[in-house]
């Protein structure tokens, strides 16, 4: 049974020297493409540091049967078709769906994602004190505002600070103990 909610996609690739200006003009046209389809909820493309570095390209879609939607259609294909002779060697792809996104670490490759029981416990061990400081702050600002507005503006600034800042920083110090296979 596939998990349900967002998945994100990262596909990292080589690309023949010389061909860089043409695969970033092809980033953008694949990734107008994809816009079109059902549950996108966004892509991006991140150049490499060095000229020998991989492209990463990232889809974010709304569920899997989305994704899987845009992966075997026939638009998808006839974009992939045009990207051969500037590619060199098979993409690496990496699948992520739900809280698993907040534990993927682009400099460690641990294959499968950390078990569920690990992802919970730090995800509480991170949720709980940034909502505590968010409520403690902003909470204390916006003590008149209506109810349903104050928890949008709490559950808006704790996914933003869980997804750029705390779980990277939580998932990097406990990298060991996430790679364990226990």
């Amino acid at each position: 049974m596939e998990p349900e909610g967002p998945i994100t996609v990262v596909v990292s690739r080589r690309i023949r020297p010389g061909f860089e200006n043409k695969f970033s003009s092809w980033v953008n046209d694949i990734a107008k493409a994809a816009e079109h389809f059902q549950g996108h909820l966004g892509s991006g493309y991140i150049r490499p540091v060095t000229a020998e570095g991989e492209h990463t390209i990232i889809y974010r879609f709304d569920t899997v049967e989305h994704f899987d939607s845009w992966q075997n259609s026939d638009e998808r294909a006839y974009w992939i078709n045009q990207s051969r002779e500037f590619i060199e060697g098979e993409p690496h792809v990496d699948k992520a769906t739900g809280l698993e996104y907040w534990f993927h670490d682009p400099a460690c490759s641990y294959g499968t994602p950390p078990p569920i029981w690990k992802q919970a416990l730090l995800t509480e061990i991170g949720l709980f004190p940034t909502v505590l400081v968010i409520s403690y702050t902003i909470g204390m600002l916006l003590n008149d505002w209506p109810l349903p507005i104050r928890t949008l503006v709490f559950t808006i600034l704790s996914v933003l600070l869980m997804t750029w800042f705390v779980m990277p920083n939580i998932s990097r110090l406990t990298r060991p103990w996430l790679q364990q296979k226990k």
